[in-house]
């Protein structure tokens, strides 16, 4: 069957996950929008019975499976389970990875009910990496100071923002505020062909292992504040999955967007740019005297 055919009425079929990931992927491989101009995802929605929610869940929690299964070398069994019982999975495997690959390797097949009193006891041992969270929600405070030491590295921003090294770059600096359209935690300036160009970087604090209210708002937030900038960075601690993120950016066209994942001396891009803005808004900036001048910035 085609693409179209394995996701019509996918739902009251009861198609397995599986196909209809994969059919999700072969429609979408060209474009996230359809020749009518309509995001996939909401014609798939249309198709299939399920919400573009529901579908976007599944496809990132198949993804974060399968990648433990591959990792692994693990076998695949687990894969035709229902996929509110693998969503509950990957949640115990951000707390503790050995006990989620211990299930995925056993031929019982657990009950969402048991998967969901299995979360409950693993969140809750002492020294598991949810609890601490819960502790200390992760001190943003603490993340943003290890984001602006290893950023300030001047190695590590060229490779970011795909700068040779004749290029002028100046000092990551905090942003001074006091700007109406934009706010993020940090800005470097850099020439290319003379011209000045700003990039930014936003720091996004997650707590535990739920991302898609932190990415939605950070998507929002960007949809104005990257325009004033040639590049605009959301910064994210190592463990938290970046799926939610990529996924909106491309939804939303935000072209000058990339991801980054910072941890203990380590930064790793996860996604670059893929070019300017559609709605670049650099050159309001730079024609404002005084915000240039708070950044430290003359013209």
């Amino acid at each position: 069957m085609n693409p179209i055919e394995v996701l019509t009425n996918a739902r009251s079929r009861e198609v397995p996950w599986p196909l209809i990931v994969e059919a999700l992927h072969d429609i979408s491989k060209n474009g996230s929008i359809d020749e009518h101009g309509r995001p996939w995802i909401e014609v798939a929605a249309h198709l299939t019975g399920y919400s573009t929610n529901h579908l976007r869940i599944g496809q990132r929690t198949f993804a974060l499976i399968k990648n433990i299964i591959q990792e692994n070398q693990l076998p695949g069994h687990a894969l035709e389970w229902p996929i509110s019982n693998l969503e509950v999975l990957t949640r115990i495997s951000k707390i503790n990875s050995r006990r989620a690959q211990d299930i995925l390797i056993s031929k019982k097949r657990h009950t969402l009910r048991e998967l969901r009193d299995l979360y409950d006891a693993v969140r809750n041992e002492a020294g598991s990496s949810i609890s601490a969270m819960s502790a200390g929600h992760q001190s943003a405070k603490a993340f943003t100071r290890n984001m602006f030491s290893e950023l300030s590295d001047v190695e590590i921003l060229r490779d970011l923002l795909s700068l040779d090294q004749d290029v002028p770059l100046g000092q990551l600096k905090v942003w001074p505020g006091r700007y109406p359209y934009a706010h993020p935690d940090f800005h470097v300036g850099f020439l290319i062909n003379d011209r000045l160009q700003l990039a930014a970087f936003e720091g996004l604090r997650f707590y535990g292992d739920v991302t898609s209210q932190v990415a939605t708002k950070a998507a929002l937030k960007a949809a104005v504040e990257a325009t004033f900038f040639s590049q605009y960075y959301w910064c994210t601690p190592s463990w938290v999955s970046t799926l939610d993120l990529q996924t909106l950016r491309d939804e939303l066209g935000l072209l000058n967007v990339g991801i980054v994942t910072i941890s203990e001396k380590k930064v790793e891009s996860v996604l670059r740019p893929l070019g300017p803005s559609v709605h670049d808004r650099q050159a309001i900036l730079l024609k404002d005297k005084v915000i240039l001048s708070r950044l430290g910035l003359h013209l």
